[in-house]
């Protein structure tokens, strides 16, 4: 391979350089490229640039058909954003000016496989500011390997609260039994790989306020669970654990408490989606679904 460098190129420049890059299957120049083209953009680069950016840091099966429709977007409008199963244009972008977000957003990337979680990340952020003053402590269900609880604990200073964050994983993937049909097929080489328990725990330890703790739900609650909680974030990638979750800690979530279900809006998670909505119906309620295939309920 011939070195190559370029001079007095423009932002515009570097991108379509770098997008022929990403086609060509050369992901690590198309990411220097863009790169190059953020620092050429100074303070304020556009959201599609700062998505190309994210879409080069963790490349996956679906890059060049997302990377085709951002480019087609933006015969409509500059400012694109877009990431896996979700994309916005003609939208302000609340965490776009937001320097610290951006850097986190970047900074744990490598620890999802799906491009450009922002949005995702904004909601969780929003719903954990709420629950900071509800009675409780929080909840994750389902880690894997800990990126948006150490995004929103990093970003919102979380080692100074007075609460305690529970982190519940088997950290050896969804037990067989429980695994929905069809799930595994769709989603076994995202989160599969090799990580650990260990490597996990560790990566909180400057959180004192972080546990993070190896068993299966819902039986591990049994042993070790908040007795009041103001938040859940659920994200278990399957029907059976996600409902015993609910029938386990419902009643210890405080009025005024927010759970986000991760997988709710997603096509491969339908079957959580109807069971979950069929145990909220029996009770009167309803979870909102957002557009980041996410689900959203606030105990009354």
């Amino acid at each position: 391979m011939s070195d190559l460098t370029l001079k007095n190129m423009t932002a515009r420049q570097l991108v379509a350089f770098g997008d022929t890059a990403m086609q060509a299957g050369n992901v690590e120049m198309a990411a220097h490229l863009y790169r190059a083209a953020v620092r050429g953009a100074g303070a304020s680069p556009s959201t599609s640039l700062t998505s190309r950016v994210g879409m080069a840091q963790t490349a996956n099966r679906r890059t060049l058909a997302t990377l085709e429709a951002l480019q087609a977007l933006q015969k409509i409008d500059e400012d694109v954003f877009i990431g896996d199963g979700l994309a916005t244009w003609l939208k302000s972008t609340p965490f776009g000016a937001d320097a610290r977000f951006m850097e986190l957003a970047e900074k744990h990337a490598h620890l999802l496989p799906l491009a450009n979680w922002h949005w995702n990340l904004q909601t969780v952020v929003w719903a954990v500011q709420q629950a900071r003053s509800v009675k409780g402590d929080l909840v994750e269900l389902g880690v894997f390997k800990g990126h948006t609880t150490l995004f929103t604990a990093e970003y919102l200073g979380f080692e100074t609260w007075d609460k305690t964050w529970s982190l519940y994983d088997t950290f050896e993937g969804i037990p067989a039994d429980q695994i929905d049909p069809g799930w595994e097929q769709g989603n076994k080489a995202a989160y599969g790989g090799t990580f650990s328990y260990e490597e996990v725990r560790d990566r909180f330890a400057p959180f004192a306020n972080i546990k993070v703790i190896k068993g299966r739900v819902p039986d591990v609650l049994a042993e070790d669970c908040p007795e009041a909680i103001s938040f859940i974030h659920m994200d278990l990638n399957n029907t059976i654990a996600e409902i015993q979750a609910l029938d386990a800690l419902y009643d210890r979530l405080t009025p005024g408490g927010v759970i986000v279900f991760d997988d709710y809006g997603w096509a491969v998670a339908y079957r959580q989606k109807a069971a979950e909505d069929q145990w909220f119906a029996a009770r009167g309620l309803k979870i909102l679904q957002l557009p980041t295939g996410q689900g959203l309920f606030i105990k009354p």
